[in-house]
């Protein structure tokens, strides 16, 4: 069995003296999507952040094809990562044409995968809708062809036509690259949409790992751990 892209073991994080983050274990494959689930504050979005190198994580592992991801932020982006976070994936005063131009991607690539926003190439992405400013984010962190893309919330305030647009391109690319993905979701079905499987953190800790498939039927257990109840693994 061939090695995972990446592999998160035993991750601790805090932000000064507190402690998010206290044992989170996860690995995905090339091509695979992996959904963090979970209430608000349990840790999914630090997770994305300590991995990209915005948070430090105090003990555990982060590796990115065996071998460890380290670094500032900008030499893990440079180790084939890729990272939709709001507030941190666009420059808001450059164009769509600049953002792209930045990120090394052509405007016939992000059109190829979202057509609709090709009359929006001189716009300051500042300016966007919220659905336009997802796919350029989308698009460039994508159209890089990393190995590994950190998605926060990707639906988030988007319109269910939208979500749908977003979604399908994502799971569209990383199929076709072989891209490994690892999406913060709150919702148990729009996880089961895009996840191949999934993470339930609860306080810091990985409570559950489960297929795709057990997403709905095992949505009494996942919901008891966002309420912070006991639950027999």
């Amino acid at each position: 069995m061939s090695r995972p892209v990446l592999e998160v073991r035993g991750l601790r994080a805090a932000y000064g003296r507190r402690q998010v983050l206290r044992d989170v274990t996860f690995n995905v494959a090339a091509g695979d999507v992996l959904t963090l689930l979970g209430r608000n504050g349990a840790g999914k979005s630090t997770t994305l952040l300590a991995i990209a190198g915005f948070v430090p994580n105090t003990q555990g592992e982060i590796l990115l094809n065996g071998q460890p991801l380290c670094g500032p932020p900008h030499a893990r982006m440079r180790q084939a990562l890729g990272l939709v976070v709001k507030g941190r994936s666009l420059s808001g005063s450059l164009s769509v044409a600049d953002n792209l131009r930045l990120a090394g991607v052509s405007r016939k690539e992000l059109l190829e995968l979202f057509p609709e926003m090709e009359r929006r190439m001189t716009v300051a992405a500042g300016q966007l809708s919220g659905g336009e400013q997802q796919m350029l984010a989308v698009g460039r962190a994508l159209l890089r062809r990393p190995q590994l893309v950190l998605l926060d919330e990707l639906t988030f305030g988007l319109s269910p036509s939208m979500s749908r647009r977003v979604v399908d391109a994502v799971l569209a690319q990383a199929a076709r690259d072989g891209i490994a993905v690892v999406a913060v979701e709150q919702h148990i079905h729009i996880a089961e949409r895009i996840a191949t499987h999934a993470a339930v953190i609860g306080e810091g800790v990985v409570r559950l790992h489960l297929h795709r498939d057990e997403l709905l039927r095992r949505a009494a257990e996942i919901e008891a751990i966002y309420l912070g109840l006991p639950v027999d693994v």
